[in-house]
């Protein structure tokens, strides 16, 4: 049963499936004599969760930031999904904030919003 993204990054989240990685070895050293790749095959697809979370207070917001990353790094490969399309087997990595004007929190005086960013690997 696949999870569905929305519970663990909320609703304000854009969701896209990066290509494959290609997977490169190199050997020797730029200058005379090149620097020479071996194709390796590719890794798995990059999935990029982008979105806001808001809450009445800054430290409301740090504690879903901070539930959202307890998530991410204490579950293995799972299958999700989001807006009809399955991503089976995605391991997230830990969620980035997006800072502007310095600043990763923000006020709008309604609440307190933070950006953030989130790269999920597809190990199929």
């Amino acid at each position: 049963m696949a999870i569905n993204l929305i519970n663990i990054f909320g609703t304000e989240i854009k969701v896209v499936r990066q290509p494959r990685q290609i997977d490169r070895q190199y050997a020797g050293y730029a200058g005379a004599h090149g620097l020479t790749s071996m194709h390796m095959g590719t890794r798995g697809y990059q999935v990029v969760v982008t979105g806001t979370v808001r809450a009445a207070t800054r430290a409301l917001c740090q504690a879903a930031i901070d539930a959202i990353e307890s998530y991410v790094v204490s579950t293995g490969a799972t299958d999700y999904t989001f807006g009809g399309t399955n991503f089976p087997l995605v391991v997230f990595d830990t969620p980035e904030l997006i800072s502007e004007n310095g600043k990763a929190f923000h006020f709008n005086g309604l609440c307190v919003f933070a950006y953030f960013v989130c790269f999920g690997r597809g190990l199929s």
